[in-house]
């Protein structure tokens, strides 16, 4: 399954514009992730209704800004407060059985020839990092998919979407069916995905 993790501002007038660029490239699904928002179940059903996205499975998350870097939430609803450390952010979210992945940690040249064993240590914390990401330059990414081979973490590709030309650029591919977010947080939890850049 191919499915877009993307940093989207969906307002409902380019609902159409969005789901039928996702069906043409043949995405099993996308997540609307928003900065210190989650969506409501309302809102997506709402969203899946007024739409014309068929098939295509919407599902939700957040992405926060913590001392580490940006983080990428899903599995979890209640708010999170400003100035909590990341690894407070961590055992939140982890105590609710969501999970949590480091956002195009490569972004603007950060970590790019940095140290194995500091990286390791920067990323052992999450379940997951963003190897591949829209917002990240070429060199950005083939460093990130360096990074994530030689420390052998869960990787994901995310197309960090602002735009509708953006959606699809980068995506994560699943071993498994994804239909609902159980199972995204199941099989990231288990490392049953891979990164991919599109074109």
């Amino acid at each position: 399954m191919y499915i877009q993790i993307s940093i989207l501002f969906v307002v409902f007038s380019i609902q159409s514009i969005l789901f039928t660029k996702s069906l043409r490239l043949k995405l099993s699904g996308i997540i609307i992730t928003e900065y210190n928002r989650i969506w409501s179940e309302e809102d997506i059903e709402k969203l899946k209704r007024t739409s014309k996205s068929g098939e295509l499975l919407i599902l939700r998350g957040r992405e926060i800004i913590s001392p580490s870097g940006h983080l990428l939430i899903f599995g979890y609803y209640d708010e999170v407060k400003r100035g909590l450390s990341t690894q407070e952010i961590l055992d939140k979210v982890h105590r609710k059985g969501g999970i949590v992945i480091m956002a195009h940690p490569f972004r603007y040249g950060n970590s790019v020839g940095e140290d194995l064993e500091r990286l390791r240590n920067r990323f052992v914390c999450v379940d997951a990092i963003e190897v591949f990401s829209g917002n990240q330059n070429r060199d950005e990414n083939e460093y990130g998919k360096r990074v994530w081979e030689a420390l052998g973490l869960v990787g994901v590709g995310g197309s960090d979407a602002h735009s509708i030309e953006m959606v699809g650029r980068c995506l994560t591919w699943f071993q498994n069916t994804i239909r609902n977010e159980d199972d995204l947080i199941l099989e990231i939890k288990a490392g049953r995905c891979r990164p991919v850049i599109k074109g």
